[in-house]
């Protein structure tokens, strides 16, 4: 069963995404960005990570700074969340090597096209 990684620190939003994500793969959540970088640091390797951007510790756009500038981790792909529709944030996410960025709320069918086209993706790069 392929590993999800999911950082977010609404509640109720953790919540649904384990119940969406949770028939398919086995979802690990984290609160914050410091606390999902120092779980991956203890060797965790999931294979998709889910961040919001806006957090407390260390926000998604600087985790996926350190996850780009990694060697380990950089080829993990990463689907960021937001509250906003920020095109500048958006490009900068992509810029970062973000495989998507989606504003909540977001139709769950939407989030799991997205996690099935990512990870179907990092398998044929892998492969490759």
């Amino acid at each position: 069963m392929k590993k999800v990684l999911v950082i977010e620190d609404d509640t109720p939003l953790c919540w649904l995404l384990e119940k969406i994500l949770g028939k398919q793969y086995q979802v690990n959540i984290m609160n914050n960005g410091l606390e999902a970088w120092c779980w991956l640091t203890e060797g965790n390797y999931p294979d998709l990570i889910i961040s919001d951007i806006k957090m407390p510790s260390l926000d998604g756009l600087e985790l996926l700074e350190n996850l780009s500038s990694s060697g380990l981790f950089r080829d993990i792909p990463v689907i960021m969340l937001s509250a906003f529709e920020d095109s500048t944030k958006r490009k900068k996410c992509l810029e970062l090597g973000a495989y998507a960025y989606l504003v909540k709320p977001f139709e769950p069918q939407l989030l799991l096209e997205t996690v099935e086209k990512s990870l179907t993706s990092s398998n044929q790069n892998i492969h490759a």
